[in-house]
């Protein structure tokens, strides 16, 4: 029975820690109009048609946990590889500079996630050190 409790927890934890991955592969998707994109970068009707049905490759989380299970963080380096590949190196240099600001897409967006991160606990931080000074000024 604990054996069970146990794996039981692991897949909640495991569900919950991919589903966060597949949040953040869906978010680099939609954050971005590719329509202006395209338009942006002239990319041609192929060029459109590629990006588009890389875009919709994982319309879920099940189609995209059947690829991604065991290593999660693998999206970023597969689907940039695959916007690369798409574009024309000229394009894709536009488009990493616009979008990216000139930052590989991955590191970009685990800084911005980190930045985000550290904002919520500088706030926490702070809070705490409010108190503390409060607790020693006040015994």
């Amino acid at each position: 029975m604990k054996k069970l409790l146990i794996v039981a927890a692991l897949g909640v934890f495991t569900l919950g820690f991919s589903q966060n991955y597949y949040n953040d592969y869906r978010g680099s998707v939609s954050s971005i109009n590719w329509g202006q994109v395209a338009i942006f970068l002239g990319l041609n009707r192929n060029q459109i048609n590629q990006l588009t049905v890389l875009n919709n490759r994982y319309p879920d989380y099940n189609s995209w946990n059947h690829v991604y299970a065991k290593e999660p963080n693998r999206w970023y380096n597969d689907r940039y590889y695959e916007i690369e590949r798409i574009m024309t190196p000229e394009q894709y240099k536009k488009f990493y500079s616009r979008y990216y600001s000139g930052q590989n897409p991955r590191l970009k967006y685990d800084n911005d996630y980190r930045r985000y991160q550290n904002r919520s606990q500088m706030y926490d931080r702070r809070l705490d050190d409010h108190h503390d000074r409060h607790r020693e000024h006040h015994g």
